[in-house]
């Protein structure tokens, strides 16, 4: 019965290596390296470094903070979710 609220493992691999893809192409679009990014957000380089290579998810409050420092909407680090 709840299994159709979660996503399959697949899906969720899908979404998170787009999400990935996005924070990092804009994150090197904008030239910004880890150890910045960390320092904008007040987060840790590893948690930057963790997040981007996929050992983590971030939480809610942390991708708005990676956005707020990337100078973008949080939603466009999940715009390619829909495609």
């Amino acid at each position: 019965m709840f299994k159709s609220f979660f996503m399959s493992d697949k899906s969720s691999e899908t979404l998170t290596a787009k999400f990935i893809e996005e924070l990092t192409k804009v994150r090197k679009e904008r030239g910004i390296s880890h150890e910045k990014l960390a320092e904008k957000t007040g987060l840790s380089r590893s948690t930057i470094s963790f997040t981007e290579s996929g050992r983590t998810m971030p939480t809610v409050l942390t991708c708005v903070r990676i956005a707020k420092a990337l100078g973008i909407r949080i939603g466009d680090l999940f715009n390619k979710f829909d495609k």
